[in-house]
């Protein structure tokens, strides 16, 4: 019984066999081979334990027959494994006789076998070493030819490429599943005509997954081979039709959920899908009626800029997506690792665009870009490129469009792709090394410099960062957005991609670092003149030419953002309806409206007084609606007056080339999604009637509504086609005591369904303050304040309920704060203010009110 499920497309498509045909030129013609020695040693081994019982006499000198087999470079196993063994075996030979008998002649499956043995050993001695390598050596010790050695640096590249989701677990389970994915590849490549045994899948998997010439040469391979039949199926669509019915059920059937309840284009796909798995099949002529079908029910031409093959692209691409990405993260890395350019600082990652970059429509070509860090983007750099489609792969030096010498290339196009070769890819890349880092693109007129010891090592950074009373959520944002771009930045690029203007970031910083040194007990480090640097706690600094100051994250600081930002990417905590109740003073009723408004409209506005939790609720529904915590898909933004349609969408703005550019948070954020299309995103706009929404949004202010997403406007700056998908959201706040409502009134009507939020002094709001300290008599003492000063409020000529006093100001009371200090000091400090404001021209209305709040005000 398998204990892996392997893909569908592990062997339905061209990679194993491409891959391993990389392999074998790379074993007969590359220097960097060195692998051979292993069936050497395999093979006396096999020879040697075959051909003698293993008893208590004899089982000593056949361990240490296996040490000392063991090659001290390439080994099978780390020494301290073989070492234990023949510990194990010399203290107790008899039981470890009998143990290798059972795990080699056993009927039992590969993982009993190996955990038995293993077992016995940690009950001999707790601390013993016996990890999978070892099992695998054993094995292969016995019979090379049946059994494969094993590396989990090899199974874990494995997983990723092949996109295999089996979590490493025990050592046994470990190796059964390697042994498997192991056989399944060897029966692969037996039926197609290929003389294999299990030494040469360890061997083809070890080489596949550690050297760059076969990654490159397979992955460049494997792209050339998806865009020649992408080629095909834009030229005949019916050839993709055809394609989608030799699908497995089950992917049909994900396809079939992905689009429910889907309009527009999405829905055509949707009916694509149901029809083949009725009728197995569908025909160009079937497609064009699901077309007509469903334009009839929009005014507008739903299908203005689609064509069948854009149509239908995203239902083949659903699956090869992951594949096709993992080939080109191996094609970028190969080039990060390339020494003529160790010394510089390489984005890694980005930019890797497949099939689909062509704003989701699906085309033949996919290209990635290397660039150094310190640009916005690849944009403004010099790249080091690789292209393939159709006609070949080509690749070189290329300067992004908005770079000074923007358009010019150095490149070589090698259109028969079975003469491509890694040296050939190497030595063109090396040549133009001088080229790439040309002095006039570099920043070395720097005429200050800012460095000092990282005093803390990257567990204690990583333990640092997982403290929320030192990182507090709001520090995380822009430690985060600095290591996304590459782990330095100026204020004002941080500032670009944060949504803040470049002074703001100075306290934050100080005081964050003073969080640091006081949980640490360290002194801040000094500069020249003795007084102490507190940013130099988290960076090194220099000044650019320019004058603006780069700051760059400390090296183990680094180290740990990866490991703690990773895994919190990789592990979502989840957020289900139940959490958002149980922690929103809101009933299951009006939960149930603002998600169906949501669904329906794509669009809302919570509405209400102040203090009644609207960006709260609003971070908390997208939430639950996605199920998880997931903040790369959830974007928030404040309004203000001076909010502009650059800040938002795109504009030019100025960079160390003068001025390219840029794009705004809400097209990153629709470009996201659109590469995307099987999951939700929620953009949250807080306080949105402070901004002027048709400046702000400018032409995507019409593909907003509900019934024109998906539909495409060509953008004013860019000229490009672009839109705002169907799985996009809006949630925006509106505070109703703002006076500047009024004018945005007609406006926003259109767009956006309204949900009025009130304030909420109910039984959840009671025992939530309840639990955090807040007595029952305060409690009652809040209520009947509140209520009083509201009825007051609600009941004014002047004002009403928009103005009401809302129930988070009564939220969070400090855990060491006495309650009379903390209710006296919101009454004195927060809502005395706020009505002061409301009765401006009636003070006298002031005092009334405040009157019997508490004692002394």
């Amino acid at each position: 019984m398998l204990t892996i499920n392997l893909p569908d497309q592990l062997f339905s498509d061209s990679y194993i066999n491409l891959s391993y045909k990389r392999y074998l030129a790379f074993k007969v013609t590359n220097e960097l081979y060195q692998e051979s020695y292993k069936e050497e040693i395999l093979s006396k081994l096999n020879a040697f334990i075959q051909n003698q019982e293993i008893n208590e006499f004899t089982v000593l000198d056949i361990v240490q027959k296996l040490k000392d087999e063991n090659p001290t470079s390439g080994s099978f196993v780390h020494w301290s494994n073989t070492d234990d063994l023949v510990r194990y075996t010399t203290e107790r030979p008899a039981e470890v006789a009998a143990l290798l008998n059972e795990f080699y002649h056993s009927t039992t499956s590969l993982e009993e076998r190996i955990e038995g043995l293993r077992n016995s050993g940690k009950a001999f001695d707790p601390g013993i070493s016996l990890g999978a390598p070892l099992f695998g050596y054993l094995l292969a010790a016995y019979d090379f030819k049946a059994y494969p050695l094993y590396k989990q640096e090899v199974y874990v590249a494995l997983k990723k490429s092949f996109g295999i989701e089996h979590k490493l677990a025990g050592v046994g389970a470990n190796y059964q599943a390697y042994f498997e994915l192991c056989q399944g590849t060897l029966n692969h490549l037996e039926q197609n005509g290929s003389a294999v045994t299990m030494l040469d899948i360890q061997d083809f998997f070890y080489c596949s997954t550690q050297y760059d010439p076969i990654k490159v040469e397979a992955a460049v391979d494997y792209l050339y081979e998806v865009g020649r039949e992408l080629h095909s199926y834009k030229e005949n669509p019916q050839l993709l039709l055809d394609s989608l019915a030799q699908l497995e059920e089950e992917q049909l059937h994900s396809l079939k959920k992905q689009y429910e309840n889907k309009e527009k284009v999405n829905l055509i796909k949707f009916k694509i899908i149901e029809q083949i798995l009725r009728n197995g099949r569908s025909t160009i002529e079937e497609l064009e009626g699901i077309k007509e079908q469903v334009k009839v029910k929009y005014e507008t031409n739903i299908l203005n800029s689609w064509n069948n093959f854009t149509i239908l692209f995203q239902l083949y691409y659903f699956h090869k997506k992951g594949k096709v990405q993992e080939e080109q993260r191996k094609i970028h890395e190969a080039i990060c690792n390339l020494p003529e350019y160790a010394d510089l600082h390489l984005v890694e990652g980005k930019v890797l665009n497949g099939f689909n970059w062509n704003q989701n429509f699906g085309g033949s070509r996919c290209w990635l870009a290397v660039y150094e860090e310190g640009h916005l983007s690849h944009k403004t750099a010099p790249q080091l490129f690789v292209g393939v489609d159709e006609t070949g792969v080509e690749y070189g030096l290329h300067f992004g469009s908005e770079h000074s010498k923007g358009g010019q290339r150095d490149y070589e196009l090698q259109s028969d792709v079975t003469l491509f070769s890694y040296e050939d890819f190497r030595r063109k890349l090396a040549s133009v090394a001088d080229k790439f880092k040309h002095p006039e693109l570099q920043d070395d007129h720097a005429d200050a410099l800012e460095v000092s010891e990282d005093q803390l090592s990257r567990d204690q950074w990583e333990e640092l960062l997982q403290n929320d009373a030192v990182f507090t959520d709001k520090d995380l944002v822009y430690i985060y957005k600095m290591y996304d771009l590459g782990g330095e930045a100026t204020a004002t690029q941080l500032a670009s991609v944060s949504d803040a203007h470049p002074s703001s970031f100075n306290a934050p910083v100080a005081n964050l670092a003073r969080r640091v040194l006081e949980k640490t007990g360290m002194e801040p480090p000094k500069r020249e003149d003795g007084t102490g640097c507190y940013w130099c706690v988290l960076f090194d600094g220099e000044y650019e030419a320019n004058d603006h100051f780069r700051w760059k994250l400390k090296g183990n600081l680094k180290e740990a953002i990866s490991l703690v930002y990773e895994s919190q990417t990789c592990e979502l905590e989840s957020y289900s309806k139940e959490d958002f109740l149980r922690e929103v003073f809101l009933n299951e009723n009006q939960y149930e409206t603002m998600a169906n408004l949501l669904s329906y409209k794509k669009n809302i506005i919570l509405q209400g007084p102040p203090g009644v939790g609207k960006t709260y609720v609003s971070k908390r529904l997208a939430n639950s609606l996605m199920g998880v915590k997931d903040p790369a898909r959830v974007e928030l933004v404040q309004f203000h007056q001076n909010y502009s349609y650059e800040d938002f969408v795109m504009g030019f703005r100025p960079d160390k080339q003068g001025f390219s550019l840029q794009f705004g948070i809400f097209y990153d954020f629709c470009q996201r999604a659109i590469e995307d299309p099987g999951q939700d995103y929620y953009f949250i706009i807080d306080e949105i009637n402070r901004g002027n929404l048709s400046k702000i949004f400018g032409e995507l202010f019409m593909l907003i509504e509900k019934d024109k997403r998906d539909e495409f406007v060509t953008m004013g700056y860019s000229k490009k086609k672009f839109t705002v998908p169907a799985n996009v959201h809006l949630i925006g706040t509106m505070n109703t005591a703002d006076r500047s409502l009024a004018q945005l009134e007609v406006a926003l009507r259109r767009r956006f369904a309204f949900m009025t939020l009130e304030p909420e002094f109910n039984d959840k709001w009671t025992a939530t303050v309840m639990r955090e300290g807040v007595s029952s008599t305060m409690v009652e003492r809040i209520v009947q304040t509140v209520t009083s000063i509201n009825e007051a409020i609600k009941g004014d000529f002047q004002l009403g309920k928009d103005y009401a006093i809302g129930h988070s100001f009564f939220t969070g009371k400090p855990e060491a704060l006495d309650e009379e200090i903390w209710y006296q000091n919101i009454i004195r400090f927060e809502i005395r203010p706020l009505l002061e404001e409301y009765f401006f021209d009636r003070p006298e209305m002031v005092e009334s009110l405040m009157e019997g709040s508490f004692n002394g005000i």
